[in-house]
């Protein structure tokens, strides 16, 4: 009976491992040994595979690393860009070239366009352009690949071709505040001489959608009564309070803030309020300077100095 049990047993464990052989193992037949192979082998194997996916993974994560990366830079060196410009932005009238005061049939000026690295103007005569590089922090400037039209100036003793020059030496520049809290721009050759002086001249504290809301100091309570102006484009539109306006908005780097309405056209209905329309366009030829009163107010100034029309921003014109 116990020689019995005990054969039942034996067969009992030989059929029952409490390891869990693989394929491989149940054909070499090496027991535990064969067992403790396999399972290195397989953990090995287990290893280069989670290796080779993590590596995978890796490359994955460093492309999107690297596209994170590359969108941060471009915004930094943007940046850097505006930071460079410091204050070389904008229109500014030339007022003084190598020690002589800019003339020209028209006013000579230089505009900045920093997200181009360009400039464009008019040297008095003709259209003038060309690429500008500048750094804020050391106040260091070049001009290169300048270029004109080759147009014929009516006017004699003009300093276009002396401004050419000048841009060709300049190679330092400061910023200052004039009499008039307005920017002034001087250019400085490699010998620390000026070649150039420049007032700063920004006109597009105009640009937008104006309601009318006084002429002459008096009140107008015409809704209707509006002014869209464009300085890029140079244009002029609105509505009397009945008719639709129209016209050219000039300015002048001669003085700041100085400018024109000329035209000046309208359409020709029958308006109740004829007079408050009649005022609007005459205020509008009046006008010669333009200044911002506040963030949302404008007014237009004649020869006398006095105000001839106040304007508050609002929303655009509907044709």
């Amino acid at each position: 009976m116990v020689a019995a049990l005990g054969l039942a047993l034996a067969f009992s464990a030989a059929g029952c491992s409490i390891f869990k052989p693989s394929s491989s193992q149940e054909g070499s037949g090496k027991g535990l040994q064969g067992w403790i192979e396999t399972e290195k082998n397989d953990a090995e194997r287990d290893a280069k595979t989670v290796a080779g996916e993590a590596s995978k993974e890796a490359k994955s994560t460093k492309k999107k690393a690297d596209k994170v990366m590359e969108k941060v830079n471009e915004k930094l060196h943007q940046i850097a860009d505006a930071e460079n410009a410091g204050p070389l932005t904008g229109d500014w009238a030339i007022e003084n070239v190598l020690g002589k005061k800019a003339v020209g049939e028209t006013a000579p000026f230089i505009k900045f366009v920093p997200a181009e690295n360009r400039i464009y103007g008019n040297n008095g005569c003709n259209i003038i352009n060309g690429i500008y590089r500048s750094s804020y922090a050391d106040k260091t400037i070049s001009f290169s690949n300048l270029a004109t039209t080759m147009m014929l100036c009516a006017e004699s003793n003009i300093t276009d071709v002396e401004i050419g020059e000048a841009l060709g030496l300049t190679v330092r520049y400061t910023v200052e505040n004039g009499n008039n809290s307005e920017s002034i721009l001087k250019f400085f050759d490699a010998g620390g001489k000026e070649v150039m002086e420049l007032m700063h001249r920004d006109f597009h504290f105009l640009d937008g959608t104006w309601s009318v809301i006084e002429i002459d100091g008096e009140k107008v309570n015409i809704e209707e009564m509006k002014v869209a102006l464009d300085v890029d484009e140079k244009r002029m539109h609105g509505n009397t309070g009945c008719n639709i306006i129209n016209g050219e908005l000039e300015t002048d780097m001669d003085a700041a803030n100085s400018i024109s309405f000329s035209k000046i056209g309208m359409t020709r209905m029958a308006c109740p309020n004829s007079g408050w329309e009649t005022r609007m366009t005459m205020a509008l030829e009046e006008a010669v300077t333009a200044r911002k009163v506040s963030n949302d107010e404008i007014e237009f100034l004649g020869s006398n100095g006095k105000q001839v029309m106040l304007l508050k921003k609002t929303s655009p014109i509907e044709d």
